[in-house]
C-alpha cells in the first residue's frame, strides 16, 4: 500500500490542490494502449521519462495523494529539493519526505507537467528483477484525466474529461472525497455479523482485496466474525504494521457481488492503517476482477465493467 499521510512542518503548507497539469499527446481525445506490468503482489507500473530520463517504473496509485520520485532517482536526476519534512504511510513509524517543482513527464506520448512532487525512498518491491522503482503517479496525476484501466489487455488509456462520454454498461459508483482520498461505498459481509455498509478508499497501490482500518475494526468489533483470522505483517511508507488475514463472505459494489474476498483486518496503533476518515481501502485485489476500471474525478464517479469471471 503506497499510501502518504503527512506531518507538515509549522512553516510548511502542502500545496497538491495547486498543482496542475499541462498535457499533450498525439490525439485530442486520449492516448490509447499505455501498457502496464502488474506485479505478483498486484500493484501497477508503467514506464515514464521524467525530465527526459530514461524510462522508470512508476506505481500508479490513486491511494497517493501527490505523485513522487524515489531520494535516489532524484539524485541522479539533480532535481533540487526543499521542505524536509516527515511522513507516515502503511507502516508505523515516519520517513524522511521532501519536494521538488516542476517536474516534466512522458507517458508513452502523453507529455505532462508536474507543479510539485513528492521525494522519499520507497523502497518497494519491484515487478522487474534487477530494476528499482522510480517513483508514483498519484492521485494529481489520475484526477487530470478518465484514466481507463484495462486489466484484461494490461493497457490504460487517457481521455480529456471535457470532450469523455461514457456510454457503456457499466457498474457506476459515486466518488466521495475523504481526507483527499477518493472513496466509494461498499458493504461487506463477514460470518456471523450485521453486512457492514461504509465507505472505502479505493487504492490502485495495494494488491490485497479488502483492509479494514483499526479503528474501525475495533469500533465494529469485527475480529468477532465467524472465522479463523491469521497474524501476518503489511509493508508501507513508514516500515510494516501487524494485521490479521481472514475471509469475508462477500462484498457488493453497487450492482456488482464478488464472493469469498480475502480481508486484511489492521492491529496498527500508528500511520494510515490507524486511520479514521473510512473504514479501510480497496485495492487490486478486488479491481482486477473486473474488465474495466474508469477513474472520472471531473464527474465524481467509478465506473466498473464486468469481467465474464466477475461474480
Amino acid at each position: 500500500m503506497f499510501k502518504q499521510s503527512f506531518l507538515i512542518l509549522c512553516f510548511l503548507v502542502f500545496s497538491t490542490c495547486t498543482n496542475t497539469v499541462v498535457a499533450q499527446s498525439n490525439s485530442k481525445n486520449h492516448a490509447q494502449k499505455i501498457p502496464f506490468e502488474i506485479s505478483d503482489s498486484g500493484h501497477i507500473f508503467l514506464r515514464v521519462r521524467v525530465n527526459n530520463s530514461e524510462p522508470l517504473l512508476f506505481g500508479l496509485d490513486s491511494g497517493f495523494e501527490q505523485s513522487a520520485i524515489t531520494t535516489k532517482q532524484a539524485k541522479v536526476l539533480n532535481l533540487k529539493l526543499y521542505g524536509e519534512t516527515q511522513t507516515t504511510g502503511g507502516g508505523e513509524n515516519t520517513e524522511d519526505f521532501s519536494f521538488t517543482k516542476d517536474v516534466s513527464f512522458d507517458l508513452s506520448g502523453v507529455n505532462f507537467k508536474l507543479k510539485e512532487i513528492g521525494v522519499l525512498a520507497l523502497d518497494f518491491p519491484s515487478p522487474t528483477p534487477d530494476e528499482a522503482i522510480g517513483g508514483i503517479l498519484g492521485y494529481d496525476f489520475i484526477s487530470r484525466f478518465v484514466v481507463e484501466i484495462n486489466f484484461t489487455n494490461k493497457v490504460i488509456n487517457l481521455y480529456n474529461p471535457q470532450s469523455y462520454r461514457y456510454r457503456g454498461r457499466g457498474n457506476i459508483l459515486p466518488i466521495k472525497m475523504l481526507d483527499n482520498y477518493p472513496s466509494i461505498p461498499a458493504t461487506v459481509r463477514l460470518p456471523g455479523l450485521a453486512p457492514v455498509a461504509a465507505m472505502f478508499e479505493i487504492d490502485t497501490g495495494a494488491g490485497n482485496d479488502i483492509f479494514f482500518y483499526s479503528p474501525f475494526v475495533k469500533e465494529h468489533k469485527l475480529l468477532d466474525s465467524k472465522q479463523e483470522t491469521t497474524e501476518a505483517a503489511t509493508l508501507g511508507i513508514g516500515g510494516t504494521s501487524k494485521i490479521r488475514i481472514g475471509r469475508a463472505t462477500s462484498i457488493r459494489l453497487g450492482r456488482t457481488v464478488i464472493a469469498n474476498p480475502s480481508v486484511h483486518f489492521s492491529q496498527a496503533t500508528k500511520g494510515d492503517s490507524a486511520s479514521t476518515f473510512s473504514a479501510g481501502h480497496i485495492g487490486n485485489g478486488i479491481f482486477r476482477q473486473f474488465k474495466l476500471v474508469i477513474f472520472d474525478q471531473t464527474r465524481r464517479r467509478l465506473i466498473l465493467e464486468s469481467n465474464v469471471n466477475a461474480r
